[in-house]
């Protein structure tokens, strides 16, 4: 008998360690389909059509036209010079239905730019305040629009225009900010739900109803949390840097039923999402690929080394990633 347990043991242990090898038939592969050169280091970027906006960072904000997917055409940019501006560019976002652009001078203030004038781009001046870390912008109608900011040094801020058409200008008619419990990194907003990160103090959400923004609740997360991505009300995933990253989920409340960290051997700066597919911006370890399941799971499939990247985001079946080796466009094969 005392010869045999240990051939059992050490048998036992083999086939458990075999378990918990990774299952390559279960990895995603990338498929390139373009490479831009974006000049400066390609920080963010917004699809809007066939229009992709590009934050190039020092190289100021570029427009390409993605209708030939494999050779995309640079139609216009504009240098830091020409925002008026002197650092860096790490966002743009884009309101097709009022045709105004908006980015953000690395931790200062946004930049308003009209794009309404034909092919004519026009800096109206940049609001809010400084150490903007990022933001959203809502368009109320055809006439107004909402800022959104996470403020680096003060909170949660928001800024509203109403467009008055006897001057043909943009006015800044109201504003507020609500103090967070935390500097903000990172800011997403979804419906009535405003929800920012808080570097080593998880998140914070807030209601706006009518108007009216209130602290809804706070939640602590392992890690730095930089990022937040809405995807409904019942769902939303934090990018935590040296945490991983989380996935919560149902509803916006203190009790969540899911809470699922997942990727915490990464260091994830944002987390995009394409129905069950998951995009995990992993900085100098490039992208990596998750699965998000019915029950809940979070499963890996793959890490591809494409170079630095600052972002991702889906778009007709393809994905767009910002990287220091400009913007790439791959295709994923399950």
């Amino acid at each position: 008998m005392t010869s045999i347990r240990p051939v059992c043991a050490a048998t036992f242990i083999a086939l458990f360690m075999s378990c918990m090898e990774p299952t390559t038939e279960h990895l995603w592969t990338l498929n390139s389909i373009a490479q831009v050169e974006t000049e400066g280091y390609c920080r963010d970027i917004f699809i809007s059509g066939d229009s992709v906006f590009v934050a190039a960072g020092q190289a100021g904000i570029q427009l390409w036209d993605i209708s030939s997917i494999t050779v995309p055409v640079k139609v216009w940019e504009m240098t830091l010079s020409d925002l008026g501006v002197s650092k860096e560019i790490t966002q743009v976002e884009y309101e097709a239905s009022i045709k105004q652009l908006f980015a953000l001078e690395s931790n200062e203030r946004p930049i308003h730019i009209d794009l309404s004038q034909g092919n004519t781009a026009i800096v109206l001046g940049q609001f809010s305040s400084e150490k903007t870390k990022e933001f959203r912008v809502n368009t109320n109608s055809s006439t107004s629009f909402t800022v959104f900011t996470a403020d680096n040094d003060d909170g949660l801020k928001w800024s509203k225009f109403e467009y008055d058409s006897a001057f043909g200008l943009w006015f800044n008619s109201a504003g507020g900010e609500i103090p967070s419990l935390g500097n903000p990194n990172g800011i997403d907003v979804f419906g009535s739900n405003i929800v920012l990160t808080l570097d080593q103090l998880g998140l914070e959400s807030f209601d706006s109803n009518e108007g009216i923004i209130s602290n809804s609740f706070h939640m602590d997360l392992d890690g730095n949390a930089r990022a937040v991505t809405i995807i409904d009300s019942e769902e939303c995933y934090i990018a935590c840097e040296d945490g991983g990253a989380y996935r919560l989920s149902p509803g916006f409340s203190a009790q969540w039923k899911l809470k699922v960290q997942f990727a915490q051997d990464l260091f994830v700066t944002h987390v995009s999402v394409d129905g069950h597919q998951l995009s995990l911006s992993c900085a100098s370890n490039g992208l990596a690929f998750y699965e998000a399941k019915q029950s809940g799971r979070v499963e890996e499939r793959g890490i591809h080394d494409i170079g630095y990247v600052y972002h991702t985001e889906f778009s007709n079946n393809y994905l767009f990633a910002a990287t220091r080796e400009g913007l790439q466009i791959v295709e994923i094969h399950e």
